[in-house]
């Protein structure tokens, strides 16, 4: 019987855009993501757009957390 892979976790920074445009990667296996792979985003009180969102990478199942920036 195999062993169950460990499950990871990383922090990243981008912008909307960037995970609009499919831009952003898993540190762990480098596959790269976007809005259609199920980005939750975490609700925040008092702000009209959350800054927060978690993913968990498919092929990893590293759980990556996204903290969007203001466009440069």
């Amino acid at each position: 019987m195999g062993r169950k892979k460990r499950v990871g976790f990383a922090d990243l920074q981008a912008t909307r855009a960037q995970l609009g445009r499919g831009e952003l990667r898993c540190p762990e296996c480098k596959r790269s993501f976007s809005d259609a792979d199920g980005v939750r985003l975490v609700p925040t009180l008092g702000q009209a757009e959350s800054s927060l969102a978690t993913i968990k990478c498919p092929r990893c199942r590293t759980t990556i957390s996204i903290r969007f920036i203001a466009a440069m």
